[in-house]
């Protein structure tokens, strides 16, 4: 992994306030997701780089500008995790985003992974 961080809090300040609402952690879990052109639907591969109840962080080769709307999916804990996602940031070939109506089962599913990768050694 590229970060031995347990969690990241983002340093990014919005008026004095921290806008990281959920802790992420650094992950390396291929996954896909899905975006519509004007006509076209696309599938591209992913690799997850960073994990919250809220969203995810990942690197891909396609062209995505911020609002783009995703779906996005991934395994984790033997179940895939297929998620509807609003880009709300892109550098380079990183981009991060927000899941839009997350499904109670996958944030239960998602926290569970993180507290199991925070406190059981």
């Amino acid at each position: 992994m590229k970060d031995d961080k347990p969690f990241i809090f983002s340093q990014v300040y919005n008026k004095g306030e921290q806008r990281r609402k959920f802790p992420r952690i650094p992950v390396e879990i291929r996954g896909t997701f899905v975006y519509k052109d004007v006509n076209t639907e696309f599938v591209e591969k992913c690799l997850i780089t960073s994990l919250s109840t809220g969203g995810l962080g990942f690197e891909t080769s396609a062209v995505l500008l911020k609002d783009d709307v995703i779906t996005v999916s991934f395994p984790l804990e033997n179940k895939i995790i297929k998620e509807d996602a609003k880009i709300t940031r892109v550098q380079g070939k990183e981009a991060g985003c927000k899941f839009i109506s997350p499904n109670p089962e996958n944030t239960a599913l998602i926290q569970n992974y993180i507290h199991n990768k925070l406190f059981k050694k």
